[in-house]
């Protein structure tokens, strides 16, 4: 790790920091970073507030930084290029007279130069590529971005990893010759994928590549030997960091500024040497290579027999915005498009290990939101994961939100559970307590209005019961689905698979592919916002493992998640398997009392019996599952 003794620019509670910028000024640089000045927020609601203005210090040829005035104060900053930009500024990189630019259409992404009358496909895949970026030369532009198509198969894949070519003046897309060291898209563990590029010219023709790990900013030099190996420049430990490294070289030296954990890190490192690198012609459009197709639908949805339609989504998932990698808008194209989902939510942490989301970064992710939401075709939902202590604190809660510039509600500002159910509730917002198992259920701030609903599958497992076959991260048994539904709680079930973007979750998940550990299905009239927020609240819901498992339950004429008045109740149960179907269970409070094992991948049965409560319980002959909310009887007197 880097450490020239050059200071730390640390964030406060009163002051985080995010977006650090490097400009070329007459002596040194100019570092600049968007900084959020909290207040207090007026009202009854505690949320971000408070003001956001650029910040600027000047960096000299020793590294020595000097403080100047602040800039205008702005309500939010969404992305910072020297002047405010929205969401869509992300996906440019820009650069003297050139431009690269990255757009995804139906699943297919395209990586574009820009550059006076040259328009040029630098590459094209099926597949999620972000982050672009450019140095250009007077021989052409050097363009970086990161993707998770794999170099060998061209299939895409979870991990993901920059990509470097050379567009020269003649519109020629080169690559480097010498492969890149390091490179591992099968890598396990916890420091994983090489994203967010940044990029240096030395002045000799030898290039430095800056990106972020899971866990690690690194540098990696390109040189006429070929690539060097990467260098660490964070600790490694698990943390919130930024998302880019700005770089800017300064003589022999680059002035190096990153958001890291415990706020804006600042290094003077030697610029690369060694000449330029020798180049061969690339490979441009992958698709030849590629097989572009969604996941195929079931079309023997049993909930349109009632005049609903099963819409599948995964309602908690990471990216770098938090402790996870890769960017918001991947989230979105790679629920829609590689795994075929309705919806999707991504939940980034609201404050967790060194980093607090502040209004811009808020406004950003909401202007995502928008982007990739197509009523009838994709929802995209307004969350967040307010991340409040362990167990015996309040936990983990996912939330829910309506419509956007609603307010985004800290565990800073807010830190007990029943507090935060009672904002959500005043809101008209729904959350759900997350990983139960291991973070705690929050029993004392259940709120049926606030909470319907409790996630009990992810890639952490399963928080149905202590027993499980797939197991389940954490030794809190007391805290699980069956035990607070025995003591009259009632809620329905969710799924959602909390992945980080890491193969196996760093060791944690059941399968490679995490974004498949936990699947909510809704039961709903049409895909739009509003109706699956409808479907939540109504526990119109099931959960799956991550497979689409197509479930109806009906009792006495009532759909799952319902309330009676009776403890008599006939149970309708129609399940359609991805695969074949192992068995179908039906539990109450005494535990599993029914079980019809399966012929094929279809089961319809129906069944009597007298319970306080009942859902239905598929499994599979692969092991997936499928859990339908409960249908409760009437409330103890």
């Amino acid at each position: 790790m880097p450490n020239d003794g050059m200071p730390t620019i640390a964030q406060t509670p009163e002051r985080y920091l995010r977006a650090p910028r490097l400009v070329r000024v007459a002596k040194g640089a100019r570092l600049e970073a968007v900084a959020w000045e909290r207040a207090v927020a007026p009202g009854s609601v505690p949320s971000i507030a408070g003001v956001e203005r650029v910040l600027a210090w000047t960096v000299d040829d020793a590294g020595a930084l000097h403080e100047l005035p602040g800039g205008d104060p702005h309500a939010a900053i969404p992305v910072w290029r020297g002047a405010i930009a929205d969401a869509d500024a992300e996906l440019e990189a820009h650069e003297d007279d050139a431009c690269v630019r990255i757009t995804n259409v139906e699943g297919v992404t395209e990586v574009r130069l820009i550059r006076g009358e040259l328009d040029v496909l630098v590459w094209r895949a099926w597949g999620c590529a972000a982050a672009p970026a450019i140095a250009t030369t007077d021989e052409g532009a050097w363009v970086a971005w990161h993707h998770d198509v794999r170099e060998d198969d061209a299939r895409p894949d979870v991990a993901k990893w920059i990509a470097l070519r050379f567009v020269n003046t003649r519109g020629d897309v080169l690559e480097p010759r010498a492969p890149m060291i390091g490179r591992d898209r099968d890598r396990e563990g916890v420091e994983q994928s090489f994203e967010f590029p940044s990029l240096v010219l030395g002045g000799d023709g030898a290039l430095a590549l800056f990106g972020r790990g899971s866990h690690n900013f690194w540098r990696q030099d390109l040189n006429a030997n070929g690539f060097s190996e990467r260098v660490a420049l964070s600790d490694g430990e698990w943390g919130s960091r930024g998302r880019r490294v700005a770089a800017l070289r300064m003589g022999a030296r680059v002035v190096v500024a990153r958001r890291d954990r415990r706020g804006l890190e600042v290094d003077l490192l030697d610029a690369p040497i060694g000449g330029a690198p020798e180049l061969e012609l690339a490979q441009v459009d992958l698709t030849r290579r590629q097989r572009l197709s969604s996941p195929p639908r079931d079309r023997r949805d049993p909930a349109r027999a009632r005049g609903l339609f099963t819409y599948f989504g995964d309602l908690q998932q990471h990216s770098a915005h938090s402790d996870g990698v890769g960017s918001a808008d991947e989230a979105h194209w790679r629920a829609r498009h590689r795994y075929g989902d309705d919806f999707v939510a991504l939940t980034d942490h609201e404050a967790f290990l060194g980093k607090r989301t502040g209004p811009g970064e808020w406004e950003y992710l909401q202007q995502v939101v928008d982007r990739h939401h197509v009523p009838g075709r994709f929802v995209a939902l307004y969350a967040y994961e307010w991340t409040a202590k362990m167990h015996p604190g309040p936990g983990h809660k996912c939330v829910y939100l309506p419509r956007r510039s609603m307010p985004l509600v800290s565990r800073d500002d807010v830190p007990e559970g029943r507090e935060l159910t009672s904002i959500v509730r005043e809101l008209g917002a729904i959350c759900a307590p997350h990983h139960i198992g291991w973070t705690g259920c929050d029993e004392a701030g259940h709120d049926e209005i606030a909470q319907p609903f409790w996630e009990i599958v992810s890639c952490h497992g399963c928080y149905e019961t202590a027993d499980s076959p797939l197991g389940m991260r954490g030794e809190h048994r007391d805290q699980l689905a069956d035990a607070m539904l025995r003591k009259g709680h009632r809620f329905g079930f969710v799924g959602g698979s909390d992945a980080h973007g890491l193969l196996w979750h760093h060791g944690e998940a059941r399968k490679r592919d995490p974004f498949r550990t936990g699947l909510t299905a809704v039961q709903a009239v049409t895909l739009d916002r509003a109706a699956v927020l409808e479907a939540l609240r109504a526990r119109r819901c099931y959960a799956t493992s991550g497979a689409k498992i197509l479930l109806d339950v009906h009792v006495n004429g009532a759909p799952m998640g319902s309330e009676l008045d009776t403890r008599a109740m006939h149970v309708e149960v129609h399940a359609i398997g991805s695969t074949a179907i192992a068995r179908v269970e039906l539990v109450t409070e005494r535990g599993a009392i029914v079980r019809v094992e399966g012929e094929g991948d279809e089961v319809r049965f129906d069944h009597a019996l007298d319970a306080d409560f009942v859902y239905a319980r598929v499994t599979q002959r692969d092991g997936e599952m499928a859990w339908s909310s409960p249908v409760f009887g009437p409330r103890a007197r």
